[in-house]
């Protein structure tokens, strides 16, 4: 009678094929990637929790809540729909794309190993652009331009443009006044004036991080008139 043997003697020679069945009843073969690990490409719609170290070199489609709190090293394909939460170290070499919130507490390093230029998507962020706001100068005068006061603090930056179009521009001065409460009338410079000798635009970015600001101007010309357009740009 031959001597088969069934099983190896030795573990770490043991070589075993093991194959699934997928939803038509045809048998599939479970591959690994090149590193020898189990290849896993999967569809999850629950809740994921990972608290332990977890490598994907496949792609996964997360449409659940995810919350992460080990270490995950990610260098395939990963598109989440529903919010993230990390409080570890998630290092991507990959594709990742995220349609709802995302809440990190730790580090989280993007590293672009392709060559091409990285780009950067922000959303949930919203910008506002006043356009054109006009002030007519004629002869020797003083004020805040139209538009008055605005209201800054809620903005996480913010611009305010002035453009003149007069031809005396060294005899037009603007400035950025602050306020910290409304309604007061002692605003406090922001800095000193600046003049439009050789220039039509200005940009006044503040120094002092309080809730109102407004530009003010003097002219000290007397028959020359022109017009300062205020444009305020902010980010929220």
């Amino acid at each position: 009678m031959p001597n088969y043997k069934v099983f190896q003697d030795f573990a770490d020679a043991l070589r075993t094929k093991i194959f699934g069945v997928d939803s038509n009843n045809n048998t599939r073969p479970i591959r690994t990637d090149s590193s020898g690990r189990l290849e896993v490409q999967s569809t999850i719609s629950g809740t994921v929790d990972v608290s332990g170290v977890v490598g994907v070199s496949g792609s996964v489609a997360i449409s659940g809540p995810v919350e992460v709190s080990g270490v995950v090293g990610v260098s395939g394909s990963v598109a989440v729909s529903g919010p993230v939460e990390v409080s570890g170290v998630v290092g991507v070499s990959g594709s990742v794309a995220v349609s709802g919130p995302v809440e990190v507490s730790g580090t989280v390093t993007v590293q672009n190993t392709s060559g091409s230029p990285l780009y950067v998507n922000l959303w949930s962020r919203n910008f506002v652009d006043s356009g054109p706001i006009l002030t007519h100068v004629n002869g020797a005068t003083s004020g805040v331009l139209s538009g008055g006061i605005w209201d800054v603090l809620g903005y996480n930056s913010w611009t305010l443009a002035v453009k003149y179009s007069g031809n005396s521009g060294a005899q037009m001065n603007v400035k950025l006044q602050m306020a910290a409460v409304s309604g007061d009338t002692n605003f406090v410079d922001d800095a000193d004036y600046v003049n439009y000798s050789g220039r039509t635009w200005h940009f006044f970015t503040p120094n002092y991080h309080v809730r109102y600001a407004r530009i003010y101007y003097q002219f000290t010309g007397t028959s020359d008139s022109g017009n300062l357009l205020l444009y305020f740009q902010g980010e929220y």
